[in-house]
């Protein structure tokens, strides 16, 4: 993530997101952040996870990538194309799916091992 604004876009999306997936074009990847990142691995899309230090918030974020190429709809089971940008894609997920700050701090654990 590039500028405070992303940052703040990307916390504004996710803080109560209890039912959505927020996709974001970097070069040639999508890019889902915390809970959207938490709701495409539990939906079974293969994304390969990092963790990104933003450092004028001196936070830690959960990024969940894949290939522009890898994209195919529906993205998964369940999942409805609610919004379309240029840079940005937005999903619903029909049921909420919860156990996203267990799943934070494993994944958390995981890369610092």
């Amino acid at each position: 993530m590039k500028v405070s604004s992303d940052v703040e876009m990307v916390l504004m999306n996710e803080i109560d997101n209890r039912d959505g997936v927020y996709l974001y074009l970097q070069g040639n990847k999508w890019c889902a952040y915390e809970r959207s990142a938490y709701y495409l691995a539990s939906l079974h899309v293969p994304v390969r996870l990092e963790k990104e230090v933003c450092k004028p918030y001196d936070i830690v974020l959960l990024k969940a990538l894949f290939n522009v190429d890898d994209m195919c709809l529906p993205l998964a089971p369940n999942t409805v194309l609610k919004r379309v940008a240029d840079d940005s894609l937005q999903f619903k997920i029909e049921n909420a799916i919860e156990g996203f700050p267990e799943w934070k701090a494993s994944q958390l654990s995981k890369m610092s091992a």
